[in-house]
């Protein structure tokens, strides 16, 4: 990836140079003759500068502006970081990586004829795919008007970035996201949420307050339509921290073209990981994925640019989403059961025997010995207590 990123954001960067850059911010990139969209699907690639040679999987070009409008993979930063006798030179940025973390340095571009061309490693980069279907292939083999490019302001007018919810429980709609760049909701009805405890009987949801939710905080999105114009963000270069007692996570990629590659996907692991869904009783919750299996690997895959949750040992498979308020009762209530649990042992005498709730033997314990157990979820005496410090 390290040469081979050179050429290819070095490509998109350099679409930065032309009048239609209105400084630092965030972009789309297409070709001029296909029409194809750039998408950043992996941060994997290599260069062969002897042989001239590219591969270029990371970068995938498609057909259809309206696929772009809820895509991470479709937004560009470009940032000018300064001029010197070669002229402009930038960084540009896409899905947790760019050009300078990648090669160590910045990269310069071409401008002619109202259009951009991109000039990296001895070729200019272009849409090698001649045909009219709906995916290109980014390379450096075509002329004219396949290594043209246009780059196009995402300015919340014609070019915008929304949500497309993908889950729907009780008439509300939400969407798990994960993307790098920060945000504010920009549509009526929009609103972001996390998950800021984990526990047996469910997790606590809790709504973001600040005014830009941070790049790369995993999310929630609750939105009040389904198409993503009506459900648009206002993306903003913020980089600080997220919230301290977010448990969500997130990945990037997806992209099955790229087997060999351990950053080009992450396999859902049902023991660890739980996503974003509809439990069994219809209500919204973290369960296990639905995704088909890969018909190759037969693994489970996460989706891209989505949020999920990573739980520990005896976790249930399907977990509620309760809200603080709920959460505190139900605190107050296991308190309450705990020590009435302890008033059924007779001072000095052992209860029936101790287990975790993952099966493994604790022992036979006194009240006072159930007292000291750390916090978790035992079962004792036949009876399920979760005991929360």
């Amino acid at each position: 990836m390290k040469r081979l990123i050179l050429s290819i954001f070095a490509g998109l960067l350099s679409l930065s140079v032309c009048p239609q850059i209105a400084g630092d911010g965030y972009y789309r990139v297409s070709n001029l003759k296909t029409g194809r969209y750039v998408y950043v699907t992996d941060n994997t690639g290599s260069i062969n500068v002897q042989a001239t040679t590219a591969e270029m999987g990371a970068i995938q070009l498609w057909k259809d502006h309206s696929r772009t409008y809820s895509d991470p993979a479709s937004v560009i930063y470009i940032e000018k970081k300064g001029t010197n006798s070669g002229g402009d030179y930038y960084d540009l940025q896409s899905q947790g990586t760019g050009t300078y973390s990648i090669i160590g340095y910045y990269v310069f571009a071409h401008y002619s004829n109202g259009y951009y061309q991109v000039y990296a490693e001895g070729k200019y980069l272009s849409d090698d795919n001649y045909g009219s279907g709906p995916q290109g292939s980014m390379g450096t083999k075509r002329t004219g008007d396949y290594r043209r490019w246009i780059v196009s302001k995402i300015d919340n007018k014609d070019e915008f970035f929304g949500i497309t919810p993908s889950i729907e429980s009780g008439g509300r709609r939400f969407h798990p996201f994960f993307a790098d760049f920060g945000f504010r909701p920009a549509s009526d009805g929009m609103k972001v949420w996390y998950i800021s405890q984990i526990d047996s009987d469910g997790v606590v949801i809790k709504e973001f307050t600040g005014d830009v939710v941070p790049a790369r905080t995993p999310v929630i999105i609750e939105c009040s339509e389904t198409d993503p114009a009506l459900n648009r963000l206002e993306l903003v270069h913020n980089n600080s921290a997220g919230p301290a007692d977010n448990k969500l996570k997130g990945v990037f990629f997806n992209n099955p073209q790229r087997s060999k590659s351990k950053d080009a996907r992450t396999v859902f692991d049902p023991a660890t990981m739980r996503v974003l869904g509809v439990r069994a009783d219809g209500s919204i919750g973290y369960v296990l994925s639905d995704v088909q299996p890969d018909a190759t690997t037969k693994k489970q895959y996460l989706t891209a640019n989505q949020s999920y949750l990573p739980v520990g040992e005896g976790i249930p498979s399907s977990l509620r989403i309760m809200t603080e308020a709920e959460y505190d009762a139900l605190l107050a209530h296991r308190a309450d059961s705990i020590a009435a649990s302890v008033r059924l042992i007779a001072p000095g005498k052992t209860l029936e025997k101790v287990y975790q709730i993952s099966g493994r033997f604790v022992g036979e314990l006194t009240a006072g010995e159930i007292e000291m157990l750390p916090a978790g979820v035992y079962i004792i005496g036949k009876r399920k207590v979760v005991i929360d410090r």
